[in-house]
């Protein structure tokens, strides 16, 4: 299938009506500051964007009566380090060609369940062709407060999709992916460039024996710093959850978390519960 012109309209007049502010160039994950109204209102309108893209691509997909596939989850954990954490992912494959990754953030201060911090990426991945596991990605980073946001692009491969590799993680029943953010902006900043490698697996363990309940799973952000130097080195973010499903589509969830950019208590431990809802 060929991604219609009209799908892809939305996005490419966004980007150009936004060339101005994203103009001079990029920035961590989850860093932390005060939840403000600006930050309120910059999450709402990257929402209402992308469900504004959402919803008319799937009025045009309806259209070659293909249906609109994905998940939403909703993870709720209380972390070692004294803080609770809310998160949902939002999948949906529009098209064969066309797919929006959507994930959300929400923690809680110390001690406390009020809200202190807040971070989304949302994405857009169009496949290069139907045996071809290459996909190029768009994505948009939120964090609080101003001037602090991303816009990234870059190349998706589906390494356990890659023809000579299937069999071989067919047989570990695992997937994994791998996303290369080639250019980086933030407004008041220079672009800049291979900034980021997206790590993204999941491994179903012992299927049969377990009937396909449990699972580890997650992602590893390699942020790449350029030293004055010349060398280079790697800040991390990653997140490894294992996961058992209990009933229906609800699971008890174990997750071991490694953030690089906190000044202190860089490891924790997540524990809680997850919901699927599959469409």
């Amino acid at each position: 299938m060929i991604l219609q012109s009209n799908t892809q309209e939305p996005f490419i007049n966004y980007v150009q009506k936004n060339a101005t502010y994203f103009k001079n160039g990029i920035g961590n994950r989850r860093s932390k500051s005060n939840v403000t109204s600006f930050t309120t209102k910059k999450g709402m309108t990257a929402s209402l964007f992308f469900l504004l893209v959402f919803l008319v691509s799937t009025a045009q997909e309806k259209k070659v009566k293909e249906p609109v596939t994905g998940f939403i989850d909703f993870n709720v954990y209380y972390d070692t380090r004294e803080y609770s954490v809310l998160t949902y992912n939002i999948l949906a494959n529009i098209s064969n060609r066309l797919q929006f990754f959507s994930m959300t953030n929400y923690q809680s201060a110390k001690y406390s369940f009020d809200l202190e911090s807040t971070y989304s990426e949302h994405n857009l991945r169009w496949s290069l062709g139907k045996n071809l596991p290459l996909d190029l990605t768009t994505q948009y980073a939120l964090r609080d407060g101003p001037d602090n946001d991303d816009l990234r692009f870059g190349l998706r491969w589906k390494v356990s999709n890659t023809s000579k590799l299937a069999s071989i993680f067919k047989k570990m029943n695992m997937g994994y992916a791998l996303n290369t953010m080639i250019v980086q902006f933030r407004r008041k900043e220079n672009t800049k460039f291979m900034t980021q490698l997206e790590h993204a697996y999941r491994i179903g363990i012992a299927p049969k024996f377990f009937h396909n309940r449990l699972y580890l799973g997650g992602f590893a952000d390699q942020n790449i710093q350029y030293l004055e130097g010349g060398g280079i080195a790697f800040d991390w973010v990653s997140e490894h959850q294992l996961g058992f499903r209990v009933v229906d589509q609800l699971y008890v969830v174990l997750e071991y978390r490694i953030n690089d950019y906190l000044s202190s208590d860089n490891y924790g431990l997540g524990y809680g519960l997850e919901y699927k809802v599959v469409f």
